[in-house]
């Protein structure tokens, strides 16, 4: 009775551990395509709107994902007071805490949080080009991420469940 109960566990566990990394990968996904809107929509105010960093921080801190709304907030308002803080420290300050926990690379993050050093040229098409050229970057990870899910989630779930029923035979 107690062997079964084991193995229960063991099988349970195993399986566990297999969808939670499924949905790590699903959550990349779902990170990965919230960073193509939040550079497309940077991209989009400072070609057609004219508008500066903070302002759109503030866009975004309104309308943006609940997971990056604060952070765009803080951004916003440090970069307002008078204290004369820096856009670029700020910002990667705050991004870098917001994406700490993202499941993404770290070139995947260093694209977000180098954005600011992307905007050092004059003209407003030419910024725009270049966080274009970023946004390529995740637009093609996402889209190989996306293209490998099914089979990495099906590898996964199989290679989780061949362990539990190894650990079985040699509970048994």
């Amino acid at each position: 009775m107690f062997k079964l109960g084991g193995i229960l566990c063991i099988l349970a566990g195993c399986i566990g551990w297999g969808c939670s990394r499924t949905s790590e990968e699903k959550c990349r996904i779902r990170h990965l395509k919230e960073l193509i809107r939040i550079i497309k929509r940077i991209q989009n105010e400072i070609s057609y709107g004219k508008h500066t960093l903070p302002e759109i921080c503030l866009i975004l801190a309104e309308c943006g994902d609940v997971l990056y709304r604060p952070y765009f907030q803080r951004i916003y308002e440090q970069v307002g007071r008078e204290n004369g803080a820096s856009l670029t420290q700020v910002w990667e300050q705050q991004i870098g805490q917001c994406l700490r926990e993202a499941p993404l690379s770290e070139e995947e993050k260093g694209i977000l949080r180098d954005l600011p050093q992307s905007l050092g040229l004059l003209e407003e098409k030419q910024q725009a080009e270049s966080i274009g050229q970023n946004m390529e970057l995740l637009v093609r990870a996402c889209a190989k991420a996306e293209e490998s899910y099914e089979n990495k989630s099906k590898m996964i779930l199989s290679v989780s469940l061949l362990t539990g029923i190894f650990l079985t035979i040699l509970v048994l």
